[in-house]
């Protein structure tokens, strides 16, 4: 049975000057189209069984398209709890990679323990962020004031990722992200996986595998991006797309892009992995403060034209839903996701995959896979060497 979410084949080819890198997709980029003739009501009810990755992002943006494109503008309460959910959900994401993923990297079990726990705090911080299930219903209004019981289980939250992950408080931890010394003190002297995984790559020099001439995606109006994605060629640009004629990246990297270690370590794996580790730390400081996702979603009041952008800064990158609605129902939904940004064909992992070192066919798959897993595609990928 074909995964419904669609698949990324990754061919690496060897050649004279060095390795071809083929990216072919089969994810279903258009199936937003199926909302049209739904009200958004309906839209907003389906969406979550078609965009299971990421459900709460997905949420997110549309509703803050739908919002837009009706002149409303929640609440900063609304908003904030919204974004609350999001960085629960951005945290989520990065540690599954990091307890199921990496650990195979070393030739280890994944932390399944860990990450059931994991999943079972989220559930809880969850619940209480979104206690009926409406928070990201269009226009909504039920949700006030601090969530009873969140400081707990936030505090719960800290006490697993300074045990699990970091191995000294996550504060603590975002402070060597500025001291390279002190980050590479930590990466060969703390015992977690996340930080054996980062040492190992320190050992075998390996760091800076991966770097690449691609640029960040640039900050876009909301104006641009609406022309973009409502142009003739919109299901191309977001199959493919490209800024300004060139593959750009958006992914924790280009969010974080910890300058000190990058003068370092190269703009690279290392620091790649170490991106993703960041948001983990400053996701939980966010929700702590009270202020997560104050820059996770960009919300605007509309005027009330029928056409609406809502983007949000999901766990892997950008992602945009654009709706134009006509007589209270939908015309169009388009979505761009940052999987289509980043696995371009001509991409931030393509090229990165090409500039491998020449080695025997299992060192280069493993350090393929490394890279692709740092970059993290939200669909699974077959990897061909």
């Amino acid at each position: 049975m074909s995964d419904p979410g669609g698949s990324l084949d990754i061919q690496l080819t060897p050649s004279s000057g060095g390795l071809l890198c083929t990216i072919a997709s089969t994810r279903p980029v258009a199936a937003a189209s199926a909302f049209a003739g739904r009200t958004p009501e309906e839209t907003t009810a389906r969406l979550p069984l078609l965009f299971s990755i990421c459900a709460r992002a997905q949420a997110g943006a549309c509703a803050a398209a739908f919002e837009q494109a009706s002149g409303v503008l929640p609440s900063l309460l609304i908003r904030g709890r919204r974004e609350a959910a999001i960085a629960v959900e951005t945290i989520r994401e990065h540690l599954w990679r990091v307890l199921l993923d990496w650990p195979p990297i070393l030739n280890e079990p994944p932390c399944r323990d860990d990450m059931a726990a994991v999943l079972a705090l989220s559930n809880r911080i969850l619940a209480r962020l979104d206690p009926a299930g409406d928070l990201f219903s269009v226009g909504a209004g039920a949700a006030a004031g601090q969530a009873p019981g969140l400081d707990v289980l936030l505090g719960d939250l800290t006490d697993l990722l300074t045990r699990r992950i970091f191995g000294i408080a996550p504060e603590h931890w975002l402070n060597l992200i500025g001291d390279p010394s002190g980050f590479e003190r930590w990466c060969r002297k703390t015992e977690t996986v996340a930080a054996r995984l980062l040492r190992s790559l320190l050992e075998s020099g390996e760091a800076s595998l991966g770097q690449t001439p691609i640029t960040a995606l640039p900050r876009l109006s909301d104006e641009d991006l609406i022309a973009r994605m409502s142009a003739p060629d919109w299901a191309e640009f977001v199959a493919r797309p490209t800024w300004q004629g060139q593959p750009r990246e958006t992914s924790p990297f280009t969010r974080v892009h910890p300058l000190p270690l990058i003068e370092v370590y190269g703009a690279g794996l290392l620091v790649r992995l170490a991106a993703q580790l960041t948001e983990v730390a400053t996701g939980l400081r966010l929700l702590s403060r009270g202020s997560a996702g104050s820059a996770a979603t960009q919300a605007t009041l509309g005027s009330a034209n029928g056409i609406g952008l809502g983007r949000v800064f999901a766990a892997r990158g950008m992602l945009a839903h654009l709706v134009r609605i006509e007589d209270g129902r939908v015309r169009d939904y388009r979505i761009l996701a940052p999987t289509e940004w980043n696995f371009h064909p001509r991409g931030v992992v393509a090229r990165a995959l090409e500039s491998l070192p020449p080695g025997p066919e299992d060192q280069v798959r493993r350090q393929a896979e490394l890279l692709i897993t740092a970059i993290d595609p939200c669909v699974a990928f077959k990897l061909t060497c």
